[in-house]
């Protein structure tokens, strides 16, 4: 072997090649040999030295799917006589699958015929392998990306864009071929929901600050189009080894729904759903805002407080639906009487709110007569009978020297009560001399009502059941609280208990109903024979009573342990006690009050949060409480048969408490065809006259 053919033969081996070489018979590469060198055979698994063999004994090493290839190629490269390259898989005769390339040239004989092909082959399996295992990771990606809910796009360093998966595609409105190297911006604007102005690309901000960018609450995606989406965006860097910026990965989704409800949801939280008008808890907050711009910078407004004078006499006469007419038609007169930036408001029943921006006292004083008026003017028709109606009118200015929110709402309901007191259908405007005189007649006739009630037994306890829609051996009642007064008539909480919570009587109140309810269980108890009460206790769980507590109650300290000795006095398992508390007794107690629901669900209580839904905060909340059950706001629930938006609430709030293991209540569950909606959105318990009505629980206590 000459130098030069030694040379050549140490670079072969040094780079795992060997030497092909193929004889041709008149011009048919199957009917011809295959000469290897040593190291050539070792590449087909066999003995490590020189071989010749036919070429069909080679096709015979040959992976079956690559033999008419691999002889295809080869005879082809004949026909063209300029050679050939090609990749295939040979199986040695341990069973083992590897991949050969090959590279050939094509001599001639002396006539100018095919005679030879002469190249280098070698292994390429560890190469094959790895692109296998790329491709594989690769179409894994795509098929990830194609088959995930969120839309993907990817950029280059510069914000171009690379690859959109298909929900991408769908949103968008662009396919990936049209939208390769446009800008993001181009492929995914965005705008502000707010405003509707063009925001900077969540894309590019990652690209600038080198770091993953988080979801904006108000993000539109406005498509090829022209359509807008509600949208929730993210991106993050895509990184290379050395650590620099290939590019970024933006991840979206359609958040129409979500976004829609959660207005719903803030609307529902801060109107009032049956005229439209904000709620208290909105003027309120309104309220606290002009107050604060009187002390800061001066200013001067005026808070009015309107109670119908007849409102009652239509509800009695023709009934709520009438009255519910009434105020809705009366909601649009007035808001027709009132500048642009007056707010009007329904405080609850027939009371409404006015706050008048920028508007001295005298003004208001003239804008309250023109209500009133317009108020008088009013006639309301309900089946032939006509109707006059009045309303009294509170006017309080609200300027640097008003003191808190709480006291301007309370002065302008006394400046209120006061007009009714000299013969309603008037105006009055506070002053401080009216404090006095309304404190002291509300002292005189609550205090001393309330007081009476305590000494002459005239409390009564009412039970309105709780029904397990799934379980009908399960009873659960929850306890109401009456007045049954000297003349015999039953007054309703709503009469009594704002009173009692303005002037403190809550504690004495919600101890008296502990105490009653757990005496009723005693008697309950008792009253069976032994072996009857043993039988009931073994056929199903004991009765258990929700009880409401105020938030009073909740920040007494005391309250704890007075519970606990009504429970070792009538011997009442706390298993058969809920205590119903409302979000907005907790929020004003929230450590206390987190402190005394551990200690009582240690001891086996049970907690009901009251009137869900009602607060906008009501789910960042209920993480911090341990409650069991939700109680639906019933302004929810009414309607639900017919009201798609109340659904998706109900359905939601349900979800929600599901996910968080607790149970859930629908309030005013009144008819079937509420009945059977809250059933199909797999609700656990329904209250209402559709599942039970209210009954008596007990007389009272000694």
């Amino acid at each position: 072997m000459s130098d030069q053919q030694k040379r050549l033969q140490m670079a072969l081996e040094a780079a795992h090649m060997a030497i092909w070489d193929s004889r041709i018979v008149d011009g048919q590469v199957i009917d011809g040999t295959v000469s290897w060198s040593a190291k050539g055979a070792t590449l087909l698994g066999l003995e490590e030295r020189a071989l010749t063999q036919p070429f069909r004994s080679f096709l015979d090493c040959v992976h079956a799917g690559d033999r008419d290839k691999v002889l295809g190629v080869l005879q082809d490269g004949v026909r063209r006589r300029c050679g050939y390259a090609l990749q295939y898989r040979v199986i040695w005769p341990d069973a083992s699958e590897h991949w050969l390339a090959a590279k050939a040239h094509i001599f001639m004989d002396a006539a100018g015929q095919p005679e030879r092909t002469l190249g280098i082959i070698w292994d390429i399996t560890e190469h094959m392998a790895r692109e296998l295992m790329i491709a594989e990771h690769k179409e894994l990606a795509e098929v990830t990306l194609s088959s995930i809910g969120d839309g993907v796009i990817t950029t280059d360093p510069q914000g171009k864009t690379r690859y959109l998966n298909r929900v991408a595609e769908k949103l968008t409105g662009w396919n990936n071929d049209m939208a390769q190297g446009l800008d993001i911006a181009v492929t995914m604007p965005l705008a502000d929901e707010r405003t509707g102005e063009a925001r900077e690309h969540v894309a590019m901000r990652c690209l600038q600050q080198r770091m993953a960018i988080g979801t904006s609450p108000r993000s539109q995606l406005i498509t090829r189009d022209g359509r807008r989406i509600a949208i929730e965006e993210s991106a993050a860097p895509i990184w290379s080894r050395d650590g620099d910026i290939l590019g970024a990965v933006v991840v979206f989704r359609d958040v129409s729904h979500e976004r829609k409800l959660s207005q719903e949801l803030s609307w529902q939280a801060s109107h009032d759903t049956l005229t439209g008008l904000i709620n208290r808890r909105e003027f309120e907050h309104l309220v606290a805002k002009a107050l604060h711009t009187a002390k800061q910078d001066g200013h001067v407004h005026a808070l009015l407080y309107l109670d119908l004078d007849q409102f009652k006499v239509i509800n009695d006469t023709c009934g709520h639906g009438a009255g519910d007419v009434l105020l809705q038609l009366l909601a649009k007169m007035l808001q027709g009487q009132m500048r642009d930036s007056d707010i009007l408001a329904r405080l609850g029943g027939d009371e409404l709110g006015v706050l008048l921006p920028h508007c001295p006292l005298d003004h208001a004083r003239q804008i309250g007569e023109q209500l009133r008026q317009s108020i008088r003017d009013f006639r309301f028709a309900w089946d032939s009978r006509s109707f006059e109606l009045g309303v009294s009118i509170g006017i309080v200015e609200i300027s640097q020297d008003s003191k808190s929110m709480s006291e301007l709402l309370s002065a302008a309901d006394q400046a209120c009560y006061l007009a009714k007191e000299q013969g309603r259908n008037r105006i009055h405007v506070y002053q401080e001399s009216d404090v006095m005189l309304a404190q002291r007649h509300g002292e005189m006739l609550w205090i001393s009502r309330l007081n009476e009630a305590f000494a002459h037994d005239y409390f009564r306890l009412y039970a309105m059941p709780i029904v397990h829609l799934h379980d009908s051996e399960e009873y659960h009642d929850e306890v109401l609280i009456r007045i049954r007064n000297s003349k015999g008539d039953l007054i309703l909480p709503g009469a009594f208990i704002p009173a009692a919570e303005r002037y403190d009587m809550m504690l004495p109140i919600d101890r008296w109903v502990i105490r009653a309810v757990c005496a009723h269980i005693e008697s309950v108890r008792d009253s069976l024979p032994p072996l009857e009460a043993m039988a009931e206790s073994r056929r199903r769980a004991p009765a258990l009573y929700s009880v409401n507590l105020s938030g009073m109650s909740l920040a007494d300290t005391a309250l704890h342990d007075y519970i606990t000795e009504q429970f070792v006095q009538f011997a009442v398992a706390p298993e058969q006690i809920c205590f119903e508390i409302t979000e907005t007794a907790v929020i004003a107690n929230l450590p206390k009050a987190q402190m005394f629901m551990r200690q009582l669900k240690a001891m086996g209580c049970r907690f009901s949060l009251d009137d869900f839904g009602s607060g906008f905060s009501s789910f960042g909340y209920l993480k911090a409480l341990p409650v069991d059950y939700l109680k639906i706001d019933g302004v929810f629930v009414r309607d639900i048969a017919s009201n798609a938006i109340n659904r998706a609430m109900v359905k939601a709030i349900n979800e929600v408490g599901h996910v968080m293991g607790l149970q859930t209540v629908a309030e005013y569950v009144e008819d079937e065809a509420t009945l059977a909606v809250i059933r199909e959105l797999g609700i656990d318990y329904a209250q209402g006259y559709a599942v039970g009505s209210l009954r008596p629980l007990t007389a009272g206590v000694d």
